[in-house]
């Protein structure tokens, strides 16, 4: 199975059926956990309206006092991306027992594929801009994941499969 489609069903089955059914039970006015990000026209758009409970949160309590503190917007940005790409990889180290920067990277290159997404949008039309960020989301997110799982063989195997397979 492709892994885009694996993370499509995963989205659906984590942010329209099982938050809201967590906010069904809890009574949970504010439903909006995401917003048309498939229709996205850059990655800018992409990142502000596919998981809408950790936007709000990064601009209310990241974003925002930044930008009080005097720094300006592209700082922030940049401190937003850097504070996200640390957290994802952790959430990725961990679990493997097994540190790489890969996610960490990915989470960075965002922000030079910001500028080229935007400048594809304003030069080639918004149906360009969409299909950047569906390129990025078809070979980016495999391709992290299949230098991780290499990592994780090479590190937790890597002996075994030597040995098993020295022979000709």
């Amino acid at each position: 199975i492709p892994n885009h489609l694996v993370w499509l069903c995963f989205f659906y089955l984590i942010f329209h059926s099982l938050l809201n059914l967590i906010g069904e039970l809890l009574h949970f006015a504010d439903r909006n956990f995401y917003c048309d990000w498939w229709n996205a026209d850059n990655i800018d758009t992409f990142w502000r309206t596919w998981n809408m409970p950790v936007h709000r949160w990064a601009v209310r309590h990241l974003y925002i006092p930044i930008i009080e503190m005097g720094y300006g917007k592209t700082t922030a940005s940049v401190t937003v991306f850097f504070i996200s790409a640390f957290f994802h990889e952790y959430l990725v180290s961990v679990p493997l027992k097994t540190f790489k920067t890969w996610a960490f990277l990915g989470m960075m290159g965002q922000i030079p594929l910001s500028l080229i997404s935007r400048k594809v949008e304003k030069h080639c039309g918004t149906r360009w801009g969409n299909i950047t960020v569906w390129a990025s989301l078809i070979i980016g997110q495999p391709l992290c994941i299949m230098m991780y799982y290499h990592d994780y063989v090479i590190t937790h195997f890597g002996e075994n499969l030597i040995e098993d397979h020295s022979m000709v």
